[in-house]
């Protein structure tokens, strides 16, 4: 056994050596690069590189699909965030970067004068609530205050005419504005007490004004000794907002739900910086989740205790206008928040949050009209959208409400089925309790941003990048209309290590310079990608002329280069030039050459029996000779030329049978160039043949011993259901026995 111990530590220390020397280190010569799962411009976006010379790990010198006539260069594998992950090879360099403190972290170090306090804020074109709306704001956008306050129709403090997002200007109600200068303060024996407590020097100012407004309140230091770029880069492509502002997503393409997009590395560090959030209207984001027993927990739950009394109104405060304003139901949040020990605040606003306040909403309305295969999900109920995740989250939580009903395979924990409001108020809350509020996550910030020891920016329970503001606003709001913001809270906030001074969201000046298509005589670029700078394009040797146009990313940018293009040479060059609002630019080059023969690699691709996912081409039988390929697409690219390598580059032999992992790069009369990775059906190993090999290899797949990917993992699904299961094994076992053929 210890011998077997030490060979495995030997090979382990050995493959790790091997991978730290085939480690390359290059960087990035343009901003905005996407990163890709696979070596495709139609692979999915796992991410994007938002700044010009960022160093990167490349994984190997060697390119994938070198020739793609969508990536010129081939693509390099590199590790990005901890996966591997494909970049274009237009857009690297080999070597050190000549920016040697550029970074994949990229987000916004001014500081402001004044900023947006609150959610759901607007500017509007005069000072009045009757005046249209003119910007929606996200909660802590710099602003800049244009003169004194201006009396006007519904905000008794007065409005403020400021300017935004460079010169754009409207009016905003000044309570939901904080100038920097109201919400910092000095006090020199205060600041010693902070510091004594571990606070850096940029919280002091922030936490010395709300001790000097609210002298009962006491802040603790958690040290979460995680630095601070590492906390933005474990937090990437993890939270969402309702923005289709290109300076706040990565892409309007990257949308995991319906209207919710993925933000920006900038956005995340905004919203996860504590400090910005040290105000009297967002501080209860760290204040402790846990029920708040007074003098004791008693034996049994009293209606009359007085912080059930406190607790009550309230609840009565937050759903005054909700069907919720009823004691069956106030009562029911309260009791259960003493049971499991969670503030009945947290409960309420949770639902509140996640649309439970009105009935008519599916997962509390009872009648949701969805059914589970043959069982109606009407009658069961999901407060906190426990389980709602994917395309369908209302319909996903419903299933998980309604337990061992709907699943025999799932259980009854936490109270399931929830086949009553209180039950599905009780058990939710026994749910948030004992994942989250009494484990380590008892701080609304802690829920959406877990930078605790355990799951480290994993275990999170919200998506929405404002979830924390949302309900910390809640609770001040409720406890600031039970004149209750004197008591004694204590706030638990995070400290990072190596935290710039001070952190903005990113300017709405937008950097966005790509385009989303470009044509050539109303006819769109095949495989356009905005990532992509190089294009060639191929037509009849006879044109004279052709006409360029293309579509923006954003309306605000400008475009030179479009129009009417003579073609005098049979090989003729146009540069499309694209300048954003900020003044970037970027340069996409399309070259047009005149040809004799026009036919495309999808016009051999489409009379062939194969088909075609991205750079993969499968649906091969096993058995297949190169030869009968190579012949396939002689007949339908009359002109076309080709070469067929194995995994390692070499040449094979034309008589021999075709295999997974295999290369083609095809080269069409029309001038285009592609490589393709063969996946021959059912081949698992790569080695032509469908053998007790393949079978263990999709059998250690879904164990999740040796899991397959890429055309190996393509290969092993034999059905082409787009997932690998327990039926694609036993084809596979068909085919070993001569039952069936692929």
């Amino acid at each position: 056994m210890k011998k077997i111990n030490y060979i495995i530590l030997f090979l382990l220390i050995n493959s790790f050596l091997i991978i730290k020397l085939n480690a390359l280190e290059g960087y990035t010569t343009e901003a905005n690069i996407r990163v890709r799962k696979e070596a495709s411009t139609s692979s999915e976006i796992t991410g994007q590189i938002t700044s010009k010379y960022t160093t990167l790990n490349i994984i190997s010198e060697d390119v994938i699909n070198e020739g793609d006539s969508n990536c010129s260069a081939g693509w390099y594998k590199i590790n990005y965030k901890g996966n591997e992950n494909y970049i274009c090879g237009v857009y690297v360099s080999i070597g050190k970067s000549p920016n040697t403190s550029s970074s994949e972290i990229s987000y916004n170090t001014n500081t402001f004068e004044a900023r947006v306090n609150a959610l759901n804020v607007y500017a509007r074109s005069g000072a009045g609530y009757g005046y249209s709306t003119v910007m929606y704001f996200l909660p802590g956008t710099n602003v800049t205050i244009i003169g004194d306050k201006i009396t006007g129709q519904g905000c008794s403090d007065g409005w403020y005419l400021v300017k935004y997002h460079g010169t754009n200007t409207g009016y905003v109600c000044s309570t939901y504005v904080d100038k920097k200068e109201d919400i910092i303060a000095e006090d020199e024996a205060y600041k010693k007490v902070l510091k004594d407590a571990g606070f850096p020097d940029t919280y002091t100012p922030y936490l010395t004004y709300l001790h000097s407004i609210h002298p009962n309140w006491s802040f603790k230091v958690i040290n979460t000794n995680l630095y601070w770029d590492n906390v933005i880069s474990g937090e990437a492509n993890k939270n969402y907002v309702q923005s289709t502002n290109l300076a706040y997503i990565i892409s309007l393409s990257m949308q995991p739900e319906k209207n919710w997009y993925v933000t920006r590395d900038s956005v995340n560090a905004f919203y996860l910086d504590p400090r910005n959030f040290l105000t009297e209207r967002f501080i209860f984001m760290f204040q402790s989740l846990a029920y708040n027993y007074g003098e004791g927990k008693k034996e049994t739950f009293d209606k009359e205790d007085e912080m059930t009394k406190f607790y009550y109104e309230a609840l009565t405060d937050l759903v005054s206008t909700s069907y919720l304003n009823d004691d069956e139901y106030k009562y029911a949040y309260i009791e259960a928040g003493w049971k499991y020990n969670v503030s009945p605040i947290h409960l309420i606003s949770r639902t509140i949050q996640e649309g439970g306040s009105k009935e008519t909403y599916l997962a509390v309305s009872g009648t949701s009209g969805s059914m589970y295969g043959e069982k109606s999900l009407n009658g069961y109920y999901n407060y906190y959208n426990i389980g709602a995740y994917g395309d369908n989250p209302v319909y996903n939580g419903l299933v998980y409400g309604c337990g061992k009903d709907c699943n025999p395979e799932s259980n009854n924990s936490y109270g399931r089925p929830w086949n009553s409001r209180v039950k599905a108020i009780d058990g939710g809350a026994q749910f948030i309790s004992e994942n989250y509020v009494n484990s380590g996550q008892n701080t609304l910030y802690l829920q959406k941003f877990n930078t605790t020891p355990v799951a480290t920016y994993s275990h999170q329970y919200m998506t929405n990048v404002l979830g924390a503001a949302y309900e910390a606003e809640k609770a001040y709001d409720s406890y600031k209309d039970l004149n209750r913001l004197t008591d004694a809270y204590v706030f638990e906030i995070p400290v990072y290590l190596d935290m710039p001074e001070s952190v903005s969201l990113p300017s709405i000046e937008s950097t966005i310079n790509t385009l989303e298509n470009i044509s050539v005589n109303n006819q769109t670029i095949t495989g356009f990608d905005s990532d992509i700078l190089e294009y060639t394009v191929y037509v009849e040797k006879e044109t004279a002329s052709v006409n360029l146009n293309a579509t923006r990313t954003d309306i605000a940018s400008t475009i030179e280069g479009l129009g009417e293009t003579t073609l005098a040479n049979d090989e003729t060059i146009r540069n499309i030039i694209v300048t954003s609002e900020s003044g970037s630019k970027k340069t996409y080059v399309v070259k047009i050459i005149k040809v004799e023969n026009m036919t495309s690699i999808a016009d051999i691709i489409s009379g062939l029996s194969v088909k075609v996912d991205s750079s993969l081409m499968y649906g091969i039988s096993p058995n297949t000779q190169v030869n009968t390929l190579v012949k396939s697409i002689e007949k339908n690219g009359v002109g076309s030329s080709m070469t067929i390598t194995d995994a390692s580059g070499n040449a094979v032999d034309t008589n021999s049978n075709l295999k997974t992992g295999y290369t083609l790069l095809l080269n069409a009369p029309n001038g285009e160039a592609k490589a393709f990775t063969i996946v021959v059906t059912g081949d698992a190993s790569g080695d032509g043949e469908i053998t007790i090999l393949d079978l263990l290899k999709v059998q250690k797949h879904l164990v999740s011993s040796a899991k397959l990917d890429g055309a190996y993992l393509k290969a092993a699904d034999t059905d082409d259901d787009k997932k690998v299961t327990i039926l694609d094994l036993l084809r596979v076992q068909k085919v070993i026995m001569k039952q069936l053929e692929f």
